[in-house]
């Protein structure tokens, strides 16, 4: 899947799309297929490395997301796959999927 990664710290000319796994729902998670992404403050303080990712989640951009749920893994009930969501994530959203703590998501109005 397509991700944006800001090779090194600097303005808007140091993002760049890279390819990495998609990546699979672990206990409690949701796979959401981004449809759109938010663009905030601590996004762009990530982008100019004054605020890292916190540990364990992805080094690319993207703190919110809106999608549909394309799989939940264990212990998932709120959310089925074809579910429209919205969520708050780590890091991880400026691509094409998403793993998002189920908790973190709602369903999109």
């Amino acid at each position: 899947m397509r991700v944006v990664r800001a090779r090194e710290p600097g303005p808007p000319s140091v993002l760049e799309i890279d390819m990495v796994d998609i990546p699979s729902p672990g206990d409690g998670e949701i796979l959401i297929r981004v449809e759109a992404a938010g663009v905030n403050r601590p996004d762009l303080f990530q982008r100019l490395g004054l605020y890292p990712p916190p540990p364990g989640a992805p080094d690319w951009l993207g703190l919110e997301v809106s999608g549909v749920v394309e799989a939940a893994g264990p212990g998932v009930e709120a959310y089925k796959p074809g579910d429209k969501v919205c969520a708050l994530l780590g890091g991880g959203g400026y691509a094409e999927y998403a793993v998002v703590d189920a908790g973190s998501a709602m369903p999109a109005p």
